[in-house]
Order: structure tokens, then sequence, then C-alpha cells
């Protein structure tokens, strides 16, 4: 097969080229270096905290026989809540999702902490409000206010060494224990029992982590985006020399050429996570997988390498020449890197689309790449947790692919089929 023929002769040409070999694989470890020394904890002031909200709270009868919910209540007062010093700054951004969302959300640290309400949330308010007033007007004893006595616990969850979680933990304690108080003293300005207690945990794979082991999945994804700047540059150079047009004369179809050149390039993706996560190891990132880590990273890693080549392919559609595509290979890539959240994460920015909400940076397939990679290789999830991602950035990079293909076709090898 033809393919075959391309992939042999691409191998070659990528051993000859060892100043560019050098450059793909060795270049990246500066910036993985960097970043390694440069970053530590990192927090901010006097700007809201990101919560996911999960409201697992059935409602209640109140004392005139009406159906409340409390859970809604505390999330709403939670919304509301600015900060003291400044009124015109929320103390919370508050996401209100279910339990598994929120721990994706918590290990991509999209959101600093997850506050679980539970079930009998709205139980435990109401029987702190009845007590309080039959305790206030001498209806009920004490032991009769004890045997009436409900209780709920609001669990806390989150990354316990992210100074972010910290924070806003801390903050979260301090805003439920106000919402108890103000219950009551709303009531009789007496000091509450305590019928809200709270439970700090932390969400499984998140233990005693640092900023860089948040950052190195990203300096991967950022690596695997290069190869599009230099492939394109190859491709281009390919035209310039004649090459193409000898391949053309030979009648190799389009698809052959850069499904053949697709292959080794695809084999240089999984080499860079590879080299790079030895690297980050080295430089103190706690890994916490295995070797089926290690094979699932490169997986990952070669699909987002046939999104790099196909974007490559798009992008020497348009250079006249090799220097040309390389200043816009990197144009664009190292914008993209930024807004895949390679570098720090971004904030969530969703549209509706026919009824659907989502983050406008999942039509980059390098966005789903990353959360894979750090899900795999920080967190030690398997298949089961990072099956979507891995499978919608297989298909965005199969649409780029494509496209890559078509545009490449068009403009340089004409009419070919």
């Amino acid at each position: 097969m033809k393919f075959i023929s391309i992939a042999v002769k691409d191998f070659k040409e990528l051993v000859r080229d060892r100043r560019g070999l050098f450059f793909i694989l060795l270049f990246p470890i500066f910036f993985m270096m960097i970043f390694g020394f440069a970053f530590g904890g990192m927090g901010e002031n006097n700007t809201p905290h990101n919560i996911a909200v999960v409201n697992l709270d059935q409602g209640t009868l109140n004392s005139t026989g009406s159906n409340v919910n409390y859970g809604n209540n505390l999330t709403a007062e939670l919304q509301d809540q600015n900060y003291p010093q400044n009124n015109d700054v929320k103390l919370f951004n508050v996401t209100t999702t279910t339990d598994s969302n929120a721990k994706d959300l918590l290990r991509t640290r999209t959101v600093d902490a997850e506050l679980v309400i539970p079930a009998n949330f709205s139980d435990s308010v109401q029987s702190l409000i009845n007590n309080t007033i039959q305790s206030s007007t001498g209806q009920t004893s004490s032991a009769n206010v004890s045997a009436n006595k409900i209780t709920s616990t609001l669990t806390i969850s989150g990354d316990t060494s992210y100074l972010g979680f910290g924070v806003a933990q801390g903050t979260l304690v301090g805003f439920l224990s106000q919402y108890q108080q103000g219950i009551v003293t709303a009531i009789t300005g007496a000091q509450p029992v305590q019928y809200i207690n709270t439970s700090v945990q932390s969400v499984a794979g998140t233990t005693s982590f640092t900023e860089f082991d948040f950052l190195a999945p990203g300096m991967m994804v950022f690596a695997i985006l290069l190869l599009a700047t230099t492939v394109a540059a190859i491709l281009t150079r390919e035209v310039e020399s004649g090459t193409l047009l000898r391949l053309k004369i030979s009648k190799m179809r389009s698809f052959d050429l850069l499904f053949g050149g697709l292959i080794p390039w695809s084999l240089v993706a999984g080499a860079q996570v590879v080299i790079l996560l030895i690297v980050a190891i080295i430089l103190g990132l706690k890994w916490q997988g295995s070797v089926y880590s290690i094979l699932l990273a490169i997986v990952i890693g070669i699909i987002a390498g046939i999104a790099s080549i196909s974007l490559a392919m798009i992008i020497a559609s348009f250079a006249k020449n090799d220097r040309q595509a390389a200043n816009l290979g990197t144009l664009i890539v190292v914008p993209t890197a930024f807004i895949t959240g390679s570098f720090f994460p971004l904030p969530a920015e969703y549209v509706t689309l026919l009824g659907h909400t989502f983050q406008i940076y999942d039509i980059l397939p390098w966005t789903h790449t990353l959360t894979a990679l750090r899900s795999v290789l920080v967190y030690g999830s398997g298949w089961n947790v990072v099956s979507s991602d891995v499978i919608i950035s297989a298909i965005l990079a199969l649409i780029l692919f494509v496209i890559g293909v078509f545009l490449f076709s068009k403009t340089r090898l004409g009419a070919e089929n």
C-alpha cells in the first residue's frame, strides 16, 4: 500500500533531520522546567470563590403545613452573598450540578470546592426553628427538645492541598455558621443549638498536589500543539522543493500522502507525552498512575497529535513558503494553547445551542485531551473516567483531518482524488 511507503519516507526524513527532531522533543522540556521552578502556591484575594452546590434536599413541611425547601434557600443565599468590604463583588460563583459532575469540576479545578446539601437538610432547619420557638416560649422541656432534635451534615469536598480549596472551605464554614445563626436570631435573638454540622472531605486522587502538578499535562498538550507548526513548515517545504509535484506525477492520492505522513508524527506525539512525563516526575510531579496510565496517556497523546497534524495541513494549505507556515503556525498554536487551558484555567464561558449548554472551548480537541491527560496522569483515573473526553477528542480530530485533507487537496494537489 502506498501510504506505507510515504510513512517509511517520512520516518527516514525525521531521523535525518536531527535538529528538527531535537527541537520537537527537547524544546518543550525547557518550558516544563521554567514552569516547574517558577510556579508555587497561588491564591486570589477579594474575588469570588467558585463552588459547586449539589442540593439533595427533599424539603419538608413548615409550621403552617406548606412545603418548603431550605436547600434551595441556602443555595440562593450563597448566590446573593457579597464581600462585606466590597458589596459589588460576589462572595461565591455558584454552579448547581450533580455530585459526579462536581467531582469532575474539582479535579480540573474549574471550581474550588463542592458543597453537598443532604436530603434531610430542610428537616434539620425546621427542627431548629420549631425547637427554638418552643424553648423561647417555655412550651417544651430541654429533654423534649433533645428528643425532637434533627441534625444534618453539610459536606464540603475538594483538593485539600489546593490553596483555593483551603480559602473557599474556610469561607464556606464561616458562612454556614452565620446562616444557622441568622435563622435563630431572626426568631429569638438567642444563640443557636448546633443542628447544622459541616464535614470536610478530600476528593480521591487530589492529596498533596501543587500548581506544577496541575500544569504539567498542559505543557504536554502545548508540546503536541507545536507539532502543527513544524509539520506545516515541512509540508510547505515539500511543495517548494518539488517533492509534492513528483508524487502527483506518480498518481499518489491525497489520502496516501497525508495519512502516510500522519503515522510517524502521531507516534512523535505519543513519545512527547512519555518524555515530558519523565521530566515532570524528575521535577517533582506527584504522578498517581501506573504502566496502564502511561499506555492510556500515549493513546491520548496520539489522538491529540492527529489533531495537530490536521491543523498543520490546514495551515500548509494557505502558507506560501515554510517560513510563512512556521510563523502562521506559531500565531495559531500559542493562542490555542492558552484557550485550551494549558497554562492556567480559563473562566467558564457557556453557550446554548439547540437547548444544550456547553463551553465554547469544547469545540477544540486539545481541550478534551488536556482534561483526559490531567485525569490519567495526575489523578490516576482509568478509561471509565476519561472515555467521553477521549472519544470526543478523537471525533474532533477526525473532523479536523477530513477538513485538512480536503483543503490541502484543493490547494496543493489540484484535482487529485
